[in-house]
């Protein structure tokens, strides 16, 4: 068979969009030996310009045949003028270059292998461009393209070993295979799925710290005051530089001047946080304040229209359910209702689907106020962030940028700042937290709850509450080897427990990321990176060390 990294089953099949779904539940199906395939992988190009991120839908490795970098587009696929489309029972929109998006990943791993290689390592490396939702017959194809480059609907359903052994042999550097093991290890652990270790940091002064921390910056100060004169834009900043505080301010300020206001995010958690965060607003302001999930939003008006709300029982139907359908649903509602909200405000906006966009317009009034606050380097969801001027008439196409990390204590956000490159840089007010980072490494999975006991002790000895500790991982909390270790020891000890991803958007004075570099999700740079940025007063990590 061969290996997905990440693993199967550690990927959540419901954020994903269909086609996508299809072509992963085919290769893991695989019969392939040797085999390896790397799904959403991320890249990073360096340029004059800066560094530019993007990401590869799906790299295929083999050491005999080499290197495949496969780019997946759903729906129904056109081009014409230079610029490609996708159609779905929306309409049709344009999307990304696929052949660009792929040559530019197959120049980011050759690029890679030169700069880490011993000289001369050469292998073939090569792409296709996969539309499962189509049937390419009779098609006369831009410059650059071969029929034979694109895998469709009849190409992915008859896709075996053998098939896909001659898409490898179609590219140069054949003489070249099979690849030294010592290369393969090389390209398998410095290109495609290096590993590496991250650390944590702690503080006390729990209370001080954090009445500092809610002090505006003056470049917060600024973008509220933008807005006063913009009304629709783009805020983007890292996590910490004080996005959802500046959507609540904007929230509960239009809902004084009497709007009608709504307030969305894609993370339930999150949701339910702003909610309760403005629930007192609407006995103190003349407008009105919606703040829900796009999702629970969507299903109120939904079956406030009389519309059916009728989620499917099978996995594999439910991310078109809840991606395509449901915006569908509720752009007919918002027809039928006219609710007319006169301003809308969204958090971690990179969270939502370009589709979702034109049906929230169905539910504005004709001159609404659009406030979208945005972390493309958050994007756990695999949604290339882009700004929907195209949607919102008026929207500017470019961000403002909130440079300014005032969520973590001075040792969190200058951690964060030295280990990655996206990180906001620390605000001038930050407090210190006068306790050095503290990293925690285990090669057995009994070593970690070991080592998480005596931390939380130590905590709780110096009084720290465990309702100011949430204990964040990879996986499932019934999944997570390090939560189930702190419940069985404290079972009267009521942490908040929760997976990285469902936690995005929120914050809580103590983190323990527990299971950390247990596989390759487990190492994914953007999961520590979400991890670490909660904790605004102290945070410590727990991950497992390589095999020697």
């Amino acid at each position: 068979m061969a290996k997905l990294i990440p693993p199967f089953e550690s990927i959540e099949q419901d954020a994903l969009p269909n086609s996508e779904r299809r072509v992963l539940q085919h290769l893991n199906d695989l019969d392939f030996p040797g085999l390896e395939v790397y799904f959403s992988l991320p890249l990073v190009r360096e340029k004059k310009q800066g560094t530019f991120r993007s990401e590869a839908d799906f790299i295929l490795f083999h050491p005999n045949y080499g290197i495949l970098v496969w780019e997946v587009k759903g729906g129904g696929i056109s081009h014409r003028d230079n610029q490609w489309y996708s159609q779905n029972n929306r309409g049709t929109y344009p999307i990304k270059d696929p052949v660009k998006q792929a040559d530019g990943a197959i120049s980011d791993i050759i690029t890679r292998i030169k700069r880490n290689a011993r000289e001369g390592l050469l292998l073939p490396i090569g792409r296709n461009l996969v539309f499962p939702d189509t049937v390419a017959q009779d098609v006369i194809l831009p410059l650059g393209l071969l029929r034979e480059d694109i895998i469709d609907y009849h190409g992915l359903k008859n896709l075996d070993q053998a098939a896909l052994i001659e898409q490898f042999k179609r590219w140069p550097q054949q003489n070249s295979l099979p690849i030294a093991k010592a290369d393969a290890t090389f390209i398998r652990d410095k290109v495609l799925n290096p590993t590496f270790h991250l650390a944590p940091a702690i503080e006390a002064r729990v209370d001080q710290i954090e009445t500092t921390l809610v002090q505006l910056t003056n470049q917060q100060v600024w973008a509220l005051e933008l807005l006063r004169f913009v009304p629709r834009l783009t805020i983007t900043g890292g996590a910490g530089t004080g996005k959802t505080l500046l959507a609540r301010q904007k929230a509960r300020d239009l809902a004084t001047d009497g709007k009608k206001v709504l307030a969305l995010c894609f993370n339930k958690a999150l949701a339910s946080h702003i909610h309760d965060a403005l629930e007192d607003a609407d006995d103190i302001v003349d407008g009105s304040i919606t703040a829900s999930s796009f999702h629970d939003f969507a299903r109120d008006l939904i079956e406030r229209a009389g519309l059916p709300w009728s989620p499917p029982d099978a996995a594999e139907e439910k991310p078109g359910f809840y991606e395509e359908t449901v915006p569908t649903l509720l752009a007919d509602a918002g027809t039928k209702l006219q609710p007319g909200y006169d301003a809308l405000l969204v958090d971690e906006a990179q969270d939502f689907h370009p589709l979702w966009w034109m049906a929230l317009d169905s539910v504005m009034a004709p001159e609404a106020q659009v406030i979208l606050f945005a972390d493309p380097s958050q994007n756990l969801y695999g949604r290339d962030f882009e700004i929907p001027s195209d949607v919102f008439s008026g929207m500017l196409p470019y961000p403002f940028q909130l440079m300014h990390n005032c969520r973590n204590s001075l040792e969190i956000a200058q951690w964060l700042n030295n280990r990655f490159a996206y990180a906001s840089v620390p605000a001038p007010h930050l407090p210190a937290a006068n306790e050095p980072v503290k990293e925690h490494h285990w090669k057995h999975i009994d070593e970690q709850a070991a080592q998480l006991t005596k931390a939380w002790s130590q905590l709780k000895d110096r009084g720290i509450k465990a309702d100011q500790l949430a204990i964040l991982s990879p996986y499932r909390p019934e999944n997570s080897g390090g939560i189930r270790a702190l419940q069985e020891a404290f079972p009267d000890d009521k942490f908040v427990v929760s997976t990285i991803s469902a936690y995005k958007g929120l914050q809580i004075p103590f983190v323990f990321l527990v299971d950390m570099d247990t596989g390759s999700f487990a190492s994914r740079e953007d999961l520590w990176y979400v991890g670490a940025t909660r904790a605004t007063v102290g945070l410590q990590t727990f991950s497992k060390l390589e095999k020697n």
